[in-house]
């Protein structure tokens, strides 16, 4: 009798220790996972654009109107240009902008200044909403410019009420000498070469019609002028200087090939 309670007592402790160890091992495991707070890393997945572009998307030709614009408002500068770029990817726009400039003009001081010419530009417009499917565009871009133009400037004077002739021009006075003699000089030759930086928007209008509106910052590289006097106006650049910053405004249509 004594050995059969025996022999049960023990296999009831048996019993007990295969139920306890499994509820141990879990608690611990539980206290060991509230310890550890630590984040799991996860890798960032790289975001898919909405829509995948050809290498090559087509050709666009555009007309800048904004020159036309502000001469018919009153501005000193009259210029126009025709816009030519590739789109590659909807990302790349290699660009050629041909136009022409002039101007026939009187300034504050009272002399009259000529010219106009033909210029160019070539550069390249990055698209910052290349990834979109709406298809406008952020475009950020840098260009070189050259033209090469004739000038004139003329400094008139004014017919003497006392003695006759016209020995000055009442709005300049020399420094020196007090006074200013007429000149008139023309065919004076000058040229200019410059690097621009430019910023804009361009919005789908309707089908392959598209317009848009950018900033022009114009930084001279080199340049020359007569000997006889500095030019008022370089076509392609604006008003002579060291920089200068620039309008436009777009209508782009892009070809069907």
């Amino acid at each position: 009798m004594v050995k059969k309670i025996y022999g049960c007592s023990i296999s009831l402790l048996c019993c007990l220790a295969c139920l306890l160890l499994p509820m141990q091992a879990a608690a611990q495991t539980g206290q060991s996972a509230s310890r550890d707070t630590r984040p799991v890393a996860t890798k960032k997945e790289k975001k898919a654009p909405e829509i995948e572009y050809p290498l090559y998307n087509g050709v666009s030709v555009g007309i800048d109107l904004w020159g036309i614009g502000s001469k018919l408002l009153g501005g000193d500068f009259l210029s126009s240009e025709v816009v030519a770029s590739v789109d590659l990817k909807h990302r790349f726009f290699p660009t050629v902008e041909v136009g022409y400039g002039k101007t026939d003009e009187w300034n504050e001081t009272g002399i009259h200044y000529k010219s106009g010419a033909p210029y160019f530009r070539i550069g390249m417009d990055y698209n910052a909403l290349y990834k979109k499917k709406h298809g406008q565009m952020l475009l950020v871009g840098l260009r070189y410019g050259r033209s090469s133009f004739t000038y004139d400037v003329d400094v008139p004077g004014v017919d003497d009420p006392i003695y006759g002739g016209t020995p000055m021009n009442p709005n300049m006075t020399d420094d020196i000498w007090g006074g200013t003699v007429p000149c008139n000089h023309t065919g004076m030759k000058g040229s200019m070469q410059w690097l621009e930086f430019g910023v804009g928007i361009r919005a789908h209008v309707w089908r392959s019609l598209y317009m848009g509106w950018g900033l022009r910052f114009r930084y001279k590289l080199s340049g020359t002028t007569g000997e006889n006097g500095d030019p008022w106006y370089v076509p392609g650049f604006g008003k002579y200087g060291n920089n200068t910053l620039g309008v436009q405004y777009t209508i782009t249509y892009k070809l069907p090939f």
